[in-house]
């Protein structure tokens, strides 16, 4: 469903800041697959869900979607094919906006706009349907701003956002590294749950190694541009974090032994 093939991206070229983001990356996802990406700052993470995103344009490589190269498509033109959530809950929504009026702007993401709210009895039974299944009491606030909003119903709203039209490909970047444990278990767990229940093509970044081990079904880890393990299948199902790190500083020379990466999960 995905193919990124040999991406290379090499930033500041000719100056003392130079610095090859992506060295000739490869990932390929079948539908469905949920792919966890982890490793250190700097690793490569941002850049590569980025270039899929369409937020820069690659120097070399490709990549497709459903058959559909979108190499050198804008953002705006991706939309149609890729829903992505930030790390920043004020990101992903309009705050001064109630939630109905962000929820159907969700439903005309990549499509033509017009001046048209389409805003009627048949969408807020659907909104309705849709908020409660989040379990947080926001089927009962329609008409409220999103300012007004915890960080933790905005990030899950946004997650509704992102999955109402079910994208093609779902991008996660860190989208909950800025909220309390509590409630960033809660949204892991709404994740998970709609990802499989619609069974979306997902790449998740994340810091945090007990995610990335037990959310879908693949985890792979970069290292300067590049991806150096795969894991997936049995393997990944019998992983500790401690078997991670070993396997970490083995393939990439590196020992990992004070990085935010590592503390994640094992604090």
């Amino acid at each position: 469903m995905l193919k990124v093939d040999n991406l290379t991206k090499v930033f500041n070229k000719n100056t003392i800041n130079e610095k090859k983001a992506l060295d000739q990356v490869s990932l390929h996802l079948s539908p469905g697959d949920f792919v966890t990406i982890i490793g250190s700052n700097g690793a490569g993470k941002s850049s590569l869900m980025n270039a899929v995103a369409g937020v820069f344009i690659p120097d070399s490589g490709e990549v497709v979607i459903d058959g559909i190269n979108i190499t050198n498509w804008a953002p705006h033109k991706r939309a149609g094919l890729i829903s992505r959530v930030f790390q920043d809950p004020m990101s992903g929504t309009a705050a001064s906006m109630t939630i109905e009026e962000n929820l159907i702007m969700a439903l005309k993401r990549g499509k033509k706009r017009s001046l048209r709210w389409a805003l009627n009895k048949s969408k807020r039974e659907y909104f309705c349907s849709e908020l409660e299944k989040l379990g947080l009491g926001l089927e009962n606030r329609l008409t409220t701003k999103v300012k007004l909003l915890s960080g933790g119903q905005r990030q899950a709203l946004t997650l509704l956002m992102a999955t109402l039209e079910e994208p093609k490909l779902l991008l996660l970047d860190e989208h909950t590294a800025a909220l309390d444990p509590k409630t960033a278990d809660k949204v892991i767990e709404l994740t998970c749950r709609v990802a499989e229940s619609s069974q979306l093509t997902t790449m998740m970044i994340t810091h945090n190694l007990e995610q990335a081990l037990s959310c879908g079904n693949r985890t792979i880890m970069m290292h300067e541009g590049r991806i150096i393990l795969d894991i997936k299948g049995t393997e990944r199902s019998n992983m500790t974090i401690s078997r991670l790190l070993e396997m970490f500083n083995k393939a990439s020379g590196v020992q990992m032994n004070n990085d935010r990466m590592m503390l994640a999960g094992t604090l």
